[in-house]
């Protein structure tokens, strides 16, 4: 199963889409980091915890339509044509699907590092910052909470029928954006806030400020609790999803 790991993540990196998806993230994440994180998030400093969480949650988005996309390779005209072949050979259907599911999600985890690895790399040269340390937990609670329950909705719909990605995907771009046209005073509950947009913006104007300024970075019990709910959604999604995967799969073949 490790050779068919490698060589899916490899039609997915060696892909044009694959390219282009990245060109248009870094230049979104470029525009997002000059225009709005260089200002400072919630009058904390650009480089702050809440700040690049911010950028994060903003990028996330296009991170989770790239998502999105992956998966759909797995349903196309093309991926049936395949899968007549391999299903051809004995080969556990739903370990394929898993072997599938994790070139996605390593595919996602690779732009959303470049990504990161962007924001760092301003932080470092427009303010000498160098105490990446700080941005592990944003990292963390942004990313892989999203990834998990994009990659489970995506799994179980499109098992169903592959024109809901697309539907999804509209979906996900609204939901990542909306925050962004709501009022200060009408944030998205924590626990509902997938992308944390909401949260990062106005949770640290509730915070007293600590010595240097900066109010601490802690995060909400209903927060955190959201941060579970969607990663356990999520991996239940996906278990659901490749089942259904494996079970159309054999019966097509």
């Amino acid at each position: 199963m490790s050779r068919i790991f490698w060589y899916e993540l490899k039609r997915l990196i060696f892909n044009r889409l694959f390219l282009a998806l990245i060109i248009i993230t870094g230049l979104y994440s470029y525009m997002t980091l000059s225009r709005e994180i260089i200002l400072g998030i919630a009058f904390t400093a650009p480089f702050s915890p809440w700040s690049f969480g911010t950028y994060l949650a903003g990028v996330l988005p296009l991170l989770i339509l790239t998502l999105l996309f992956f998966i759909t390779f797995m349903y196309s005209n093309h991926e049936k044509l395949i899968r007549q072949l391999t299903f051809a050979t004995p080969v556990d259907t739903f370990k394929l699907g898993l072997v599938k599911c994790a070139s996605f999600a390593t595919g996602f985890l690779i732009i959303s590092l470049f990504v990161a690895l962007l924001g760092m790399a301003f932080f470092a040269i427009l303010f000498r910052f160098y105490h990446f340390s700080d941005f592990f937990i944003p990292i963390i609670i942004t990313l892989i909470p999203a990834m998990l329950f994009a990659l489970g909705a995506g799994l179980l719909l499109g098992s169903k029928n592959a024109y809901l990605l697309y539907v999804l995907m509209v979906a996900a771009l609204l939901l990542g954006f909306l925050p962004g046209f709501l009022p200060r005073f009408m944030p998205v509950p924590a626990f509902f806030d997938l992308f944390g947009s909401s949260l990062f913006c106005t949770y640290p104007l509730t915070l007293p400020l600590g010595l240097d300024g900066e109010p601490a970075f802690t995060l909400p019990i209903s927060f955190v609790l959201g941060r579970l709910f969607f990663s356990a959604a999520g991996a239940l999604m996906i278990l659901f999803g490749l089942k259904r995967y494996a079970r159309t799969s054999e019966s097509s073949c």
